[in-house]
């Protein structure tokens, strides 16, 4: 049996995003994310098929018909709206797909975790997902802890998917064993630094470094000594596997009471025709899109203001997951 963990620039079927409601931590600026979140739906509804887990059917109010017609709304019940960390994982296995459930537990228990847990069994119930292989949820994995090259390799940070916080009993050897069987992976490439001010997921990859193509990686940088000490990381990976690294600066320090906040071009989201990428108001906004448009020449590129998104020490990607065609039921869109 050969398995594959696609690359985010394949052909996707679907975006999951979770909606924004007053029991989450978003009460406080509702409105502004809930404006966040109509624009990011209509940026990807106009070309690809958007699903929108909801307490609450009325959002159909906050869409045009045309935009409706790509978005499928599910009732659902969840903690938070972080999709990219709790939503499963779309594995080919030989020539279909698997639906790959593995566990979420709030970044180490430092939040609510039992309803976004339970997401994918939601999904799987509603018929909106065909298959689900539950085999591997004893694993805690997180969507935004890992980044593939479609080829095998993914990268990841020791922060993170080592921190006993996630999977405590299980030494980096066993977990390196459960990746590969489970999503086909033949090279794990360990970051060992890297963390931005405020991150409270223990230095996912999906802020600080990504594959662009099977050979090619755009990072975060700065002058601070933990990313810095990445850059030279990945140099010399970059060096052993013939990448090219495409380093993308930071915006500056954003603050919110005084405590920072882990705003990073790195989290954008690829789509079927666009790459959407955080924006900030900062001086570095254009200088990101720029560079990204000149990495994916084949789809636009498209900022979107990201001030309120940030508050919650997350962004654009952390929002979304890809879903492929084969696991979705379709007619459920007619």
């Amino acid at each position: 049996m050969s398995k594959l963990l696609p690359a985010e620039w394949e052909e996707q079927g679907a975006i999951v995003i979770a909606w924004p409601n007053d029991k989450t931590d978003w009460k406080k600026n509702l409105l502004k994310t809930e404006a966040t979140y109509i624009e990011l739906v209509n940026q990807i509804a106009d070309h690809q098929k958007v699903i929108i887990i909801t307490e609450k059917c009325s959002i159909k109010k906050k869409f045009a018909e045309i935009i409706l017609k790509n978005v499928k709304i599910v009732l659902g019940e969840y903690n938070d709206t972080w999709a990219r960390d709790y939503i499963g994982l779309s594995v080919k296995v030989n020539n279909s797909f698997k639906f790959m459930d593995f566990k979420f537990n709030g970044w180490g228990e430092k939040y609510k975790f039992e309803k976004d847990n339970s997401i994918n069994t939601q999904l799987y119930r509603k018929k909106i997902i065909s298959t689900i292989e539950l085999k591997y949820n004893n694993l805690i994995l997180e969507g935004g802890s890992i980044d593939s090259n479609g080829k095998g390799t993914i990268l990841t940070t020791s922060k993170c998917l080592l921190n006993k916080n996630r999977n405590p009993d299980l030494g980096k050897h066993k977990i390196e064993s459960i990746l590969l069987e489970s999503l086909g992976i033949t090279k794990i490439i360990w970051i060992n630094h890297g963390k931005i001010p405020g991150d409270d997921t223990d230095s996912h990859i999906d802020n600080l470094a990504r594959f662009c193509s099977e050979n090619k990686i755009v990072y975060a940088t700065n002058k601070s000594l933990e990313l810095s000490l990445m850059e030279q990381e990945l140099k010399n990976i970059a060096l052993e596997n013939n990448y090219e690294l495409i380093p993308i600066p930071l915006p500056e320090p954003i603050l919110l009471a005084k405590n920072p906040l882990p705003a990073s071009y790195i989290n954008f989201i690829i789509t079927n025709q666009k790459v959407l990428v955080p924006t900030f108001g900062d001086i570095n906004d254009y200088k990101a899109i720029s560079i990204l448009q000149n990495v994916f020449p084949n789809r636009k590129v498209i900022g979107i203001n990201s001030i309120e998104i940030i508050k919650q020490k997350g962004s654009l990607h952390c929002l979304t997951m890809q879903v492929h065609k084969n696991l979705l039921n379709l007619s459920l869109f007619k």
